[in-house]
C-alpha cells in the first residue's frame, strides 16, 4: 500500500475533487426503472418524476446559474429559465488512514424554472430539499465509496397541471477513474419520488 507524503498530498486532494465533483452529478443523465402507468391528472409519471429529479439536480452545475446575493454559508442565486433558489452548504473533510469528504447541501427554490427531456417544471420548496453525500477513501485509494440521501419536498407547475412531489432517496455508488478524463460512477439512487418506488441506474456521468 503506498504511504502518504507531502509529494503526494496534492495528487490525493485533486483526486478527492474529482470523485466529489463526480459524486455531485450523480443524477444527471440517469434513467429510472419501474411501471410507468396512466396516472391520474396532476400526478407524475415516473419518467416525468425523473425528469423532474434530473432538472433540480442540473441546478448544482448549471453553468448559466448567477448568484444574487451571498450569505454565510449559502447564497441565493437565479435559476437559468427563470426563479430563483436559495443554496445552503457546507464541505467536512476528516483525515487519517480512512479519509472522507462529507458535503451537506439544502435548496431552496423559489418559482424556480427547471426543465429535462422535454418537461419543464416551475418549483418551490415545501420547505425545501436535503442533500448529504459522503466519499469514504481507504488508504492510498485502496477503495472508495459514495454515500448520501435526498430527502424534502417541492411543489411543482407544469403547464396546467400542480402537485407536490416528495423524495426520500438513498445514494450507493463507487466513483470510476478508470479514465481521468472522462470520471463517471457507478451505483442506484433508490427510494421514493413523488409518490414512486423507483431505482435510477448511474453510470458514466461526464464531468464538465
Amino acid at each position: 500500500q503506498k504511504q502518504l507524503t507531502p509529494e503526494t498530498e496534492p495528487e490525493m486532494t485533486n483526486a478527492r475533487r474529482t470523485i466529489l465533483s463526480a459524486a455531485i452529478a450523480i443524477a444527471v443523465g440517469a434513467a429510472a426503472c419501474g411501471d410507468d402507468t396512466t396516472e391520474p391528472e396532476d400526478s407524475l409519471t415516473v419518467q416525468e418524476a425523473t425528469n423532474l429529479l434530473e432538472g433540480y439536480r442540473a441546478l448544482f452545475i448549471e453553468a448559466d446559474s448567477s448568484t444574487i446575493e451571498e450569505a454565510a454559508g449559502g447564497a441565493i442565486v437565479a435559476c437559468p429559465h427563470g426563479g430563483r433558489f436559495e443554496a445552503m452548504a457546507s464541505v467536512r473533510e476528516e483525515q487519517g488512514d480512512t479519509s472522507r469528504l462529507h458535503l451537506d447541501i439544502r435548496i431552496t427554490p423559489s418559482a424556480c424554472s427547471v426543465s429535462a427531456n422535454g418537461d419543464e417544471y416551475t418549483l418551490t420548496g415545501d420547505p425545501n430539499v436535503h442533500e448529504q453525500m459522503t466519499v469514504e477513501i481507504v488508504g492510498f485509494f485502496a477503495s472508495f465509496t459514495v454515500t448520501g440521501s435526498t430527502v424534502g419536498a417541492v411543489t411543482w407547475e407544469s403547464g396546467d397541471r400542480s402537485g407536490r412531489c416528495e423524495m426520500d432517496l438513498v445514494l450507493a455508488a463507487e466513483p470510476d477513474l478508470t479514465d481521468p478524463n472522462n470520471p463517471g460512477v457507478n451505483g442506484t439512487l433508490s427510494g421514493m419520488l413523488c409518490g414512486h418506488e423507483v431505482e435510477i441506474d448511474v453510470d458514466e456521468l461526464p464531468i464538465e
